[in-house]
């Protein structure tokens, strides 16, 4: 009875004060203070830088030159040619197969014929026409280039001198049979035999390989043949003959130099053929291509040349290949009112071969442009173009490793708005519409109550020429004036606009209502302690399981990977679990799911979920507009999780939505999104825990506890760091507040996690 009549005292204190606060507050408006207000975003904007690269190489057909990444554009290009040369080239000797031959057996034990050299040729094999019905005659034969014996007993005949050979390569099947040197043979200009030739005597019965000659109309008659005999005992080579000359084509590379006109050499880029025109001297050419706007789409430039010759090109090049690129530099924009909008973009300059410039074509609506580099003010060392709106900064203001800064200022545009009504009541929609600038950008609309707390914001893109926005008062707000402001804001241009609205709350119907049942309230005081009493318990114990539910979500936790939706590419991913996880079969099988209808929840008009079970995991897929993210557990989740999910696809729009929106596969970008999921989804609890005992922070007594217990674990298990589970074990059962304390202490960066997110 005590108790009950104590609180029957507090509560009629309390029913008198607040009867008091009421009159008190229709006599004293409170006006929320809008001139200082600012909004800051973060912007980014696409700048071109360009570069030459020069340099020289020896070359053939094919040109290969290197880009610096695949996404920048050849504008130009020169080339610049000498020692303009044939590579390889087949030489054709003789070739009429319809005639007869000699034989390579046990009479004649070598076969040669006269090769003549009008220039320095290099020689990297020979073609023979004929055929070796005997293996094993083949493997004693040898194919060899020897010296031209002028005079002598037997004149045009081969002499000792061997300046290469190879082993005959000849099959039972008559044809062109080709003899590779293994080393290719330099010849200066001069006579010479080639010949075909047992390697050592041996006694084999019968014919066993046969080159073909011609004797009918040979290409070169003036060229001699010779036999390698035995007569009168002795085995020599016979006098040289004319006029049947044995069938051989020469594969051989000659020093000899060429105009590009007068073999028709051109250069094959894009599909397109360009002629290579004479140079001053022999040997030499140029060309220039350009202006084009060329983007190989690799880090080569690939230039194929071509002749009228089928036979491939070397030549000594000299190159310098104008290059562009276009990157994108990040900033941000300060909007605040009745003052102009402030722009910072922070380039990342490095310089890339020669010549290395960038340029900025910036807004024309922008004016007050100034250039910062480590600081310093150089806008007067760059070119600042106001008639055409550029930036030039040319290669000898770039240093490695500089800060950048470019500042300006843009008209902070006022926004029309349609505002059909300024006073409001308790429980009504305050309302109003903006018209837009352009369909392009975002509106952020902030609400200030008449304390100057802040009771709304929302973030929309503009997608109509009017948006509405609205915001249902509460049935007990605080009375007095309320300052909306709403931004608008592209990457060129932004501007705001504020008002204020009245809301009043009219005291003498709920005065008189408070009278009506201040006697019915006091009858009613004991039942209300005792409802009171057990709401406070129910709210303790919602409380203490939503502190449990957050803790055994996050050890549910397995795999959680973010997919750009248009390319199927991992923007981020990360892996809680020891097992390994296939992500693509994941998302292709939940993809299949979706598109056969599968039921989602917590749709709305950008958003929506999937839950689903596959095998023994629980698989959540979050989409909004152009990612979906793929949660797997290893139970169901709590109702608290799949709200976390929400706010975190909200954010992580809010923050990378315009670089989701043209992702071009560089996940660099994404970096700060780990930063976002730990926001949401504390995962700092599964990962090991080190204590950072030099951080300097004022901690409480339960605190100091908790510190105490896990220094102890750690030195009960001979360890640098313990896990929350080694805690909660110790406890012998879950507390919420020492989960509560533990997350504390893990955001005070007292408890730190040993593994990155």
């Amino acid at each position: 009875m005590a108790r009950n009549k104590k609180i029957q005292t507090i509560f009629y204190i309390g029913l008198i004060f607040s009867i008091i606060l009421v009159f008190t507050n229709c006599n004293n408006n409170v006006f929320a203070q809008s001139n200082e207000f600012t909004l800051t975003k973060s912007t980014h904007l696409s700048m071109q830088e360009f570069a030459n690269n020069i340099d020289t190489k020896e070359s053939n057909s094919s040109i290969s030159l290197p880009m610096p990444s695949p996404t920048w554009n050849l504008t130009q290009i020169h080339l610049n040619f000498s020692n303009i040369r044939l590579d390889r080239e087949t030489n054709i000797i003789e070739d009429n197969t319809t005639v007869g031959f000699h034989t390579l057996g046990r009479d004649i034990r070598g076969l040669g014929v006269q090769i003549d050299i009008f220039e320095p040729t290099k020689i990297f094999g020979v073609y023979l026409y004929g055929v070796a019905p005997n293996p094993a005659i083949v493997e004693v034969t040898e194919v060899q280039i020897r010296g031209y014996n002028p005079g002598g007993l037997n004149p045009d005949s081969p002499n000792k001198t061997i300046f290469g050979s190879t082993e005959l390569n000849m099959s039972n099947v008559l044809g062109w049979h080709l003899q590779t040197f293994p080393d290719p043979i330099d010849l200066p200009i001069g006579q010479y035999y080639l010949i075909m030739n047992y390697t050592q005597l041996v006694s084999i019965e019968g014919e066993n390989i046969y080159w073909f000659y011609n004797n009918i109309s040979p290409k070169h008659p003036e060229l001699h043949i010779s036999f390698y005999i035995r007569d009168l005992g002795i085995w020599h080579w016979t006098r040289g003959d004319l006029g049947s000359p044995f069938l051989h084509k020469i594969i051989q590379r000659t020093n000899r130099t060429y105009f590009p006109e007068s073999i028709n050499m051109t250069a094959k880029l894009d599909n397109q053929i360009y002629n290579i025109s004479n140079g001053f001297e022999i040997g030499t050419g140029n060309l220039t291509i350009g202006p084009i706007n060329y983007n190989p789409g690799s880090n080569r430039l690939k230039v194929q040349i071509l002749n009228n010759n089928s036979v491939d090109l070397l030549f000594n090049l000299n190159y310098n290949l104008h290059l562009s690129n276009v990157f994108f530099s990040d900033g941000d924009l300060l909007l605040r009112e009745n003052t102009a909008v402030n722009w910072t973009l922070n380039p990342h300059l490095y310089k890339i071969y020669s010549n290395y410039s960038v340029k900025f074509d910036y807004p024309q609506n922008w004016f007050n442009l100034k250039v910062f580099k480590d600081g310093a003010d150089i806008t007067s060392q760059v070119e600042v173009n106001y008639t055409n709106n550029y930036i030039y900064i040319p290669e000898n203001e770039i240093d490695e490793g500089a800060n950048w800064e470019i500042t300006a200022n843009s008209p902070n545009i006022d926004l029309s708005l349609n505002i059909p009504k300024r006073n409001f009541e308790p429980s009504q929609e305050l309302k109003y519409s903006v018209y837009a600038q352009s369909l392009d950008g975002n509106y952020t609309f902030i609400l200030i109550d008449s304390l100057n707390f802040e009771i709304d914001r929302k973030e929309v893109p503009v997608v109509l020429t009017e948006t509405v926005y609205n915001y249902s008062l509460s049935a007990n707000p605080n009375e007095g004036t309320y300052t909306a402001y709403v931004f608008w804001y592209n990457l060129t241009s932004a501007g705001m606009r504020m008002e204020l609205f009245t809301v009043n709350i009219d005291i003498f119907p709920l005065l008189v209502f408070l009278i009506s049942i201040i006697g019915s309230i006091s009858a009613a005081v004991t039942y209300t302690s005792y409802k009171l009493t057990k709401k406070i318990k129910r709210a303790r114990e919602e409380y203490r399981k939503s502190i449990y539910n957050k803790y055994m979500d996050i050890l549910n936790l397995e795999y959680l990977i973010i997919i750009d939706k248009n390319s199927g590419l991992n923007i981020y991913d990360k892996i809680f679990a020891s097992k390994t996880i296939d992500a693509s079969l994941i998302s292709g099988f939940l993809e299949a799911i979706r598109n056969f209808g599968i039921d989602l929840t917590g749709s709305n008009q950008q958003s929506q979920t999937v839950k689903l079970e596959y095998q023994e995991s629980k698989i959540i897929m979050s989409e909004f507009k152009n990612f979906r993210m793929t949660v797997i557990m290893k139970e169901n989740p709590s109702g608290n999780f799949l709200d976390s999910i929400k706010k975190l696809s909200y954010d992580i729009e809010d923050n990378f939505g315009k670089e989701l929106g043209r992702f071009d596969g560089d996940v660099s970008k994404f970096f700060g999104i780990k930063d976002i999921i730990e926001r949401h989804l504390p995962v700092s609890l599964i990962y090991p825990l080190k204590i950072n005992e030099s951080k300097a922070v004022k901690l409480n007594s339960k605190e100091e506890q908790i510190i105490k217990l896990a220094l102890g674990i750690m030195k009960e298990k001979n360890m640098d760091y313990f896990f929350v589970s080694n805690l909660i074990s110790l406890k012998g059962e879950f507390q919420a507040k020492d989960a509560e304390l533990i997350l504390n202490l893990i955001e005070k960066k007292i408890f730190r996690p040993t593994f990155e997110l």
